[in-house]
């Protein structure tokens, strides 16, 4: 095991002694269930929570004056644009180059040095590490060795000086990614920060390596692609309420905290929100919270409750309830924003490599060159609007868990369709429910003969199968209705 590994596994064994019992925490140990009841649960997470404000508050008192009051304005959403001039930022650089050249030898530096010397010192890499730790060159070069000992073990020496893509994933990674138990927001908080969701819930059930590669792909295309997430910072909230808590033996926890340690992600507030008094997932989170650095955990905050009290307690932070993808009312979460970068994520990544290894690695199939085309250039433009159809989606003429899920909720429908007077506000309903169904994720698609792949219909071929589909059930129900009497 691993000096993280046994710093959390310690942290998890302190946690119980605290509150004073002898519970049996370790991170290869399961925690049996129902070990606490209703009333004490709620008087330990109480104990906890207080035992985390003096950690916060510690952290808050080992900063300077000036940092302590940039740290409240950042978890509170008050941020300041401070311009980088071209002085500064170069300033900056060659310290950051002259403690790498210090501390360097016989690290994954040296070797990637070696590998690719352009990679590392790369300007564009570096200022990645520098304004992830508001512009210190020595905390900044001393994460960027720890990154590339992070790469390293997730994908290996071959990929140390090379841009992870999608097609560096492996099948669980994309199956990760694709749950949406981590996105990107497309809403973010009122200082106009990206917001990053984590959904504890709907993590696949995969190893935990396959979850912190999915992450740090996910973290690193977003802090590469844009400069004003580097510079402003995230928000990273994870919200384990209801039937988001992952109810999963808490492992690999450690990963996780070595991910956030590694990954040169600006912070300007991270916060958990968990059901009332729910005290071992809080105990669990804390093991992260208690490695990270003094200045992430003073922007650290604890969230109990309900769904509506949490969502009323992260507007404080300017965190409001439009963003997140989920409501008061439905409990599915809404991962059509998200399924749409996946696909845009997709599309960039086909750039990259031959059409050949896309069809193996991505499983999007790709046409078959026709002879009347000569190179078959309008064939890979189709390919890019071709997609594999995942369970939630409708297919045509196909029986599918998604067209199942379609037709039982158009079954409960049927009465409400059939009392609906005139065809255009039929058509509206149709077109309303096909709506509601791409929200939630789901897709309508068809298979083309001509490029043998999978692409989406339109929104009015979708409205036309629903409205049919509906027509089907209230003659079917017709006629078993005539056979009784």
């Amino acid at each position: 095991m691993s000096s993280l590994d046994d710093q959390t596994t310690f942290i998890f064994d302190r946690q119980f002694c605290l509150v004073g019992k002898s519970y049996y925490a370790s991170l290869s140990v399961p925690i049996p269930a129902g070990i606490v009841n209703q009333e004490s649960a709620k008087l330990e997470a109480k104990k906890e929570k207080e035992n985390l404000d003096r950690h916060l508050a510690a952290s808050m008192g080992k900063l300077s004056v000036n940092d302590r009051e940039a740290a409240l304005e950042e978890v509170h959403a008050i941020v300041k644009n401070d311009p980088e001039s071209t002085f500064f930022l170069q300033a900056n650089l060659q310290a950051m180059e002259d403690r790498l050249n210090s501390i360097k030898h016989g690290t994954i530096y040296e070797k990637a040095e070696a590998i690719d010397p352009c990679f590392v010192s790369s300007r564009r890499i570096r200022l990645l590490f520098l304004r992830a730790n508001r512009y210190d060159p020595e905390a900044g070069a001393e994460q960027l060795i720890k990154h590339l000992d992070l790469k390293v073990s997730l994908f290996g020496e071959k990929k140390l000086t090379k841009t992870i893509t999608l097609l560096d994933l492996d099948d669980n990674d994309r199956m990760c990614l694709e749950s949406g138990f981590c996105q990107i927001l497309p809403q973010k908080d009122v200082a106009g920060r990206t917001i990053v969701l984590i959904l504890p819930g709907l993590r696949p059930n995969v190893a935990m390596k396959h979850a912190v590669r999915a992450i740090y792909y996910l973290g690193m295309t977003m802090l590469q692609e844009s400069e004003v997430i580097q510079k402003k910072g995230i928000v990273k909230l994870c919200y384990a309420v209801g039937r988001y808590k992952d109810r999963r033996k808490a492992s690999g926890l450690a990963k996780i905290a070595q991910l956030m340690l590694a990954t040169p992600v600006p912070y300007g507030g991270i916060h958990f929100c968990f059901d009332a008094c729910d005290y071992l997932e809080y105990v669990y989170r804390r093991a992260i919270i208690l490695v990270l650095p003094t200045s992430a955990a003073a922007k650290t905050r604890i969230h109990f409750g309900t769904h509506m009290e949490c969502v009323y307690a992260l507007r404080r932070y300017g965190i409001t309830e439009g963003s997140l993808p989920i409501s008061l009312i439905d409990t599915n979460p809404l991962l059509h924003n998200h399924m749409t970068w996946y696909d845009y994520r997709k599309k960039l990544d086909l750039d990259r490599v031959k059409p050949n290894d896309v069809s193996s690695i991505l499983k999007i199939r790709l046409p078959r060159q026709d002879s009347r085309n000569g190179d078959g250039a309008n064939a890979m433009v189709c390919s890019s609007l071709t997609v594999e159809p995942r369970s939630g989606d409708i297919l045509e003429h196909q029986v599918h868990t998604g067209n199942l899920r379609l037709k039982k909720l158009l079954v409960e429908l049927s009465a409400e369709y059939k009392a609906i007077d005139g065809k255009k506000e039929k058509m509206v309903f149709a077109q309303n429910l096909v709506r509601q169904m791409k929200a939630s994720g789901s897709r309508f698609l068809k298979f083309d003969q001509m490029i043998e792949a999978w692409t989406d219909v339109s929104d009015k071929m979708a409205r036309n199968k629903v409205s049919k589909t509906l027509r089907n059930i209230r003659c079917s129900n017709s006629h078993s209705e005539a056979r009784k009497r």
